[in-house]
């Protein structure tokens, strides 16, 4: 090696601020960013640094939702935003947003379905997922919808024998839960999803498909949650271009006695 290609690198080292053998920065990949309600405006989510804010536009006479990016600086003026007076049906904006590398975005509504019975209710939600495009107008049709919650409580007692049969017990119980991440990779220019869900009931051995006031009598050991092996599940989602939504690398199962109020 010469003289002179070692005293470059020495001085590469030395000198601070040196782009001497420096390569050029990667542009950032696509990143997820959670959203926190921004104060004094009701409905409206933001980054931490409020550079960038979502919020929810109702659109035609059937008032579809659609999720709105602005930027921070120009986020004070609220969309048309969904009326709800009259439904047992809600929205909120999903509390993350995906920033992806073209300058676009990925960002969601979440819509949560209630009802309420003799003796107990239930609500879950779904996310829908849509792609934004650069000028924050979002895609009439979402890419991804799944489900992100459920809580449900079914009377199970209608008399002072089943209170002793139930050990007191008087409600079945069920709860899911699912998560959207950012996984490693894209797939026609849009980042691999990652989805992971747990469902439990409560008390063991119960089930939506059947009568509790039918089954044997419960023991202490049956009051505990138990995790529902079918419906806590992991899958990957890649975008199908053709097809414009995503698709899971394998069927999603029949989850709905969780996720259907």
């Amino acid at each position: 090696m010469s003289v002179r290609i070692i005293f470059a690198m020495m001085l590469a080292q030395a000198v601070p601020g040196s782009n001497i053998g420096a390569t050029a920065p990667k542009p950032p990949g696509d990143r997820m960013v959670p959203l926190l309600e921004r104060k004094g405006s009701p409905g409206q989510f933001c980054t931490a640094d409020t550079r960038w804010c979502v919020s929810l536009d109702a659109r035609g006479g059937d008032e579809q939702v659609l999720p709105i990016v602005q930027a921070g600086d120009a986020a004070r003026s609220m969309p048309q935003a969904p009326s709800e007076d009259t439904s047992n049906e809600t929205h909120t904006v999903w509390p993350n947003l995906i920033i992806l590398q073209d300058g676009g975005f990925l960002a969601g509504v979440e819509t949560q379905m209630s009802t309420g019975y003799s003796g107990g209710g239930g609500s879950a939600s779904d996310l829908h997922l849509f792609r934004i495009a650069t000028d924050g107008q979002a895609a009439a049709q979402p890419v991804l919808s799944v489900p992100v919650s459920g809580s449900l409580m079914i009377r199970a007692c209608f008399g002072e024998m089943d209170m002793k049969r139930r050990l007191g017990a008087c409600h079945d119980e069920y709860s899911f839960s699912g998560k959207l991440s950012l996984s490693h990779g894209t797939t026609a220019g849009l980042p691999i999803l990652a989805y992971g869900t747990d469902a439990q009931a409560f008390p063991r051995g119960v089930s939506r498909l059947e009568d509790s006031t039918q089954k044997p009598r419960l023991k202490k050991s049956d009051l505990v949650q138990e995790r529902d092996p079918e419906c806590s599940y992991a899958r990957t989602f890649r975008f199908n271009s053709a097809a414009g939504i995503y698709e899971p690398n394998s069927p999603l199962p029949d989850c709905s006695a969780y996720t259907i109020p």
